[in-house]
């Protein structure tokens, strides 16, 4: 029996190989793109977290004090522990190559102690070098071993001279030897350039400073016990933790522009089921006959959707392998555009090694079943509807479209419950974080319009059909339209799923581009009103240098007050930015001239004005916080915010809340002055200048260069540049949606084909009957179009309802919830009339090759088709 059914199955798939075709290819795109997305999300984090423990070795704790450092003599007491193996120095500096062939590239160096590291650290330095003469030259403070990977990529060799831009400053050092990993398998080390932690502090001016300590622990002791012991022996604002927990934090920041990015790939399985459901239901409906006679020999309910069903995993299968392939080219560009995004929101990505080739086996085999489960979900309905079929009545007409037709009016009580159940779960809060509720909103709202595209068939073609009498002897273009318009009410059974399908793609478009327009449109005002300083003078590699930024990477103040001495400088400002630990979440915190900022520029607050807010804040030594930060620890005006100082936590009034939209984690704000009495720190990220109204701004930007900024050693960005590099960091950020949002309306597309030729099918002895009574093939090719644009039409119509229903839910829930941020929603005329042409254009443009198909076939030929 089973392999009769597999011998039907296999014959039904192979007979019309064009429809088929069509279907595995939605499929195939709608897995590739899941497959896709996975592995991106999947390989970004991976790269991430091989690259923290590959340069953590062995050590299984880590004592780090912010981007502030710390005195090196906290060592001394975290080796007195008994439970501590090992305590290695870390200093951990940023550089750019500021000449040769490798000029304006990236470096990371690392101080550590080289005559011990090796052993923790799991890499060897092979230097020409031997003996007395390799410890010479390690300890040389212009000595630096760079990666194995880099110097292949940079053609650098022992002696190759490199000067590096470190912060503000130039130094020249030279390549000594290079580092390998001891595995002999790829890892972090092959990107990176050591030095002595001795020779590292005394060229950068960081002697006595330390950026971390990797600690490993005795195999006899609790690693948390060991924690919590040590953490109580260190002073204040020093902080231990196993090493992964920094991949915790950012696995935990990425959790929903990871999901958001899933949950938009999810869109194209969805419109791939909807492919599936189609084509199977076409095979229900040209095959009634043959079920009919099926069930009179004897088979079972349960073995006619067997067959059915099998069809379509066999679609499936196909379709999972072929999308399998394609998703792992897919993913290579997904990559490095989700790598990008990661590293400008959230924390710098090294370069990935790709691990696809180990993995392909088992990525294909999940492909396969993915899009086996997506076609057997969308051929279940057709299968059983296939099953119900009585042999008695397999012979009449229509059966399976009346049938249809009967359950519009239940699909649309179904459908309004659906819509119902969408505004219920618009209203509750995120489950751990995640908009979970809002996403099944989103769902309920695509799946209760698409249940109502029956009914609106029904009732287009009631409209029609009175109409058709008396418009017989109207112009033939009018009577081919409510002909068309008559076939397509004809069948809602297959033209609502198709209808659905274009629908899904539109509103995904349509949502997204409304959510993202106003977004931009909102930071761009948000930009205006809040970047209002006319420079800023800043280190080179800011702002995307920013995560990385310790204290060889910031301006001292001297720069500031040597910058408010130049002529047409009215006020000068001093943009201190640190990350801290809330709840184990990194924050921004933020100091800066409150006075300076109250007169000169403002902050956007949800509430009162910005001045007098300022002002208040800086007398009663409070902090202002991100609206992000205010939902995320659940305080508001008048509450405390408690934060870890040098001298231990301690609390601070929250005098206001405002809109911001640069960082993702929160951001609390303090004066200056209150900052350098806790922090006792003197230096800036950046500095941002206010000119004088008067004065001529680009004299005043030569004189800045000519002194305060000499030999490059800090960048001179201007306020258009800085809103410029805001804008395109935005613009990149959603690169990816876009690519998706387009491979999703190709499968509708392909949805619509699938439909058009699967009617131009059925209905040949009808069209050569039209034929045969006088119509031309150019109207048979006309009367194709009109059933097209109709589709096209009603799928765009109802794409743009739901998708302008679904932008309000990105933006006021999902959004919400995921970020924190409120976004003003805009609704842009010209993007909806551009989604109903695009969607139009492209429904008759896969309308095409069908109408010329069926124009063509042979009226006797056609008179004879069954």
């Amino acid at each position: 029996m089973l392999k009769a059914l597999r011998m039907l199955a296999l014959c039904h798939v192979t007979e019309r190989p064009i429809r088929t075709a069509i279907t595995v290819l939605g499929v195939a795109l709608g897995v590739s793109v899941s497959v896709a997305i996975r592995t991106a999300n999947v390989e970004v984090l991976r790269s991430f977290e091989s690259a923290v423990n590959s340069v953590a070795g062995r050590a299984t704790l880590q004592v780090s004090g912010g981007d502030l450092g710390f005195d090196e003599q906290v060592i001394v007491g975290v080796r007195g522990h008994p439970g501590v193996v090992s305590a290695t120095p870390v200093l951990s500096l940023a550089a750019r190559v500021t000449s040769g062939a490798q000029q304006g590239k990236a470096l990371s160096v690392l101080g550590l102690d080289l005559l011990e590291a090796g052993d923790v650290k799991d890499f060897q330095i092979r230097s020409g070098a031997k003996g007395e003469r390799f410890l010479e030259a390690l300890r040389a403070s212009t000595t630096v071993f760079v990666g194995s990977g880099l110097a292949a990529e940079w053609n650098l060799t022992v002696g190759t001279p490199l000067e590096l831009l470190v912060g503000t400053k130039r130094y020249d050092v030279m390549v000594q030897g290079i580092v390998h990993s001891a595995s002999g398998v790829t890892s972090a080390w092959d990107r990176l350039a050591v030095m002595d932690i001795a020779a590292a502090q005394h060229l950068f001016g960081l002697v006595g400073r330390l950026d971390r300590i990797d600690v490993v622990t005795g195999p006899g002791w609790a690693v948390d016990q060991v924690r919590e012991e040590v953490q109580r022996g260190l002073p204040s604002g020093l902080m231990v933790n196993r090493p992964s927990h920094r991949n915790e934090q950012v696995e935990r920041m990425l959790r929903a522009f990871q999901l958001n990015l899933t949950t938009l790939s999810a869109v194209g399985l969805l419109v791939g089921l909807l492919l599936v459901y189609n084509t199977v239901s076409y095979v229900v409906v040209q095959r009634r006959r043959e079920i009919g006679l099926y069930r009179a020999l004897g088979m079972g309910r349960r073995a006619v959707t067997a067959l059915f069903i099998g069809e379509g995993a066999l679609m499936g299968l196909v379709g999972g392998l072929a999308g399998g392939w394609l998703g792992m080219v897919l993913s290579h560009e997904l990559v490095s555009l989700v790598k990008r995004s990661v590293s400008e929101l959230y924390a710098p990505v090294p370069a990935i090694t790709s691990a696809f080739g180990q993995n392909l086996p088992g990525l294909l085999l999940e492909s396969c079943l993915l899009g086996m489960v997506v076609s057997v979900i969308g051929a279940i309905g057709p299968s059983l509807e296939a099953s119900r079929t009585q042999p008695a009545r397999a012979l009449a007409p229509g059966q399976y479209e009346e049938a249809q037709e009967m359950r519009a009016g239940r699909l649309a009580g179904i459908g309004c419950a659906g819509l119902g159940l969408a505004l219920l779960f618009a209203f509750p809060g995120p489950v751990w974080g995640l908009p979970l509720f809002g996403y099944a909103s989103a769902l309920c709202l695509l799946v209760g319009l698409a249940l109502l595209a029956p009914a609106l068939l029904v009732g287009m073609g009631r409209i029609f059909r009175p109409g058709w009498e008396s418009s017989a002897g109207t112009h033939r273009t009018g009577a081919l339209s409510r002909l068309a318009a008559d076939q397509v009410a004809r069948a809602p059974g297959r033209n609502a799923v198709t209808i659905s399908a274009l629908m899904v793609g539109v509103a995904i478009m349509l949502g997204v581009g409304i959510m993202v327009q106003s977004f931009r449109e909102t930071v761009e005002h948000w930009i205006d009103q809040t970047i209002i300083a006319d420079l800023i003078l800043a280190p080179p590699a800011w702002p995307s240098g920013f995560e990385e930024a310790g204290h060889a990477h910031r301006i001292s103040l001297a720069v500031a007050d040597a910058a408010a001495e130049v002529p047409g400088v009215a006020a000068v400002d001093t943009y201190r930015v640190m990350r801290v630990e809330l709840d184990g979440r990194p924050v921004s915190l933020v100091s800066r001239d409150l006075n300076v900022h109250a007169e000169w520029s403002r902050y956007l607050f949800l509430g009162g004005e910005s001045a007098a807010i300022l002002q208040r804040t800086k007398d009663a030594e409070g902090v202002i916080v991100s609206e992000t930060l205010a939902r995320t620890m659940d305080v508001g005006v008048g509450d405390q915010l408690t934060l870890p100082t040098p001298s231990g936590e301690r609390s601070f009034p929250v005098m206001g809340v405002f809109y911001d939209y640069a960082t993702d984690g929160g951001k609390a704000v303090m004066d200056r002055e209150l900052f350098r009495k806790l922090w006792k720190d003197e230096t800036t990220t950046v500095i941002p200048l206010y000119l004088d109204p008067a004065s001529d701004a680009g004299m005043v930007r030569s004189r800045i260069e000519e002194g305060v900024a000499r030999d490059g050693r800090l960048a001179i960005i201007s306020n258009r540049d800085i809103k410029e590099e805001i804008l395109a960091i935005f613009d990149r950020t959603f690169t990816v949606t876009y690519a998706l949002e387009l491979i999703t309306v190709v499968i509708a597309l392909l949805g619509i084909a699938n439909t058009v030729l699967t009617s131009v099918l059925e209905r040949q002895r009808e069209m050569a009957t039209l034929r045969a009574i006088g119509a031309s093939t150019g109207q048979i090719r006309r009367l194709i179009l009109w059933e097209t644009s109709y589709l096209g039409s009603l799928g765009a119509l109802m794409g743009v309802l739901a998708g302008v229903l679904l932008s309000i839910l990105l933006i006021a829930v999902i959004n919400r919830q995921s970020f924190g941020w409120t976004i003003r929603f805009t609704l842009p005329v010209d993007l909806l009339v551009e989604a109903i042409a695009v969607a139009m254009a492209a429904a008759l443009a896969a309308g095409y090759l069908p109408a010329l198909w069926a124009a063509k076939q042979q009226v006797a030929e056609g008179l004879r088709y069954e």
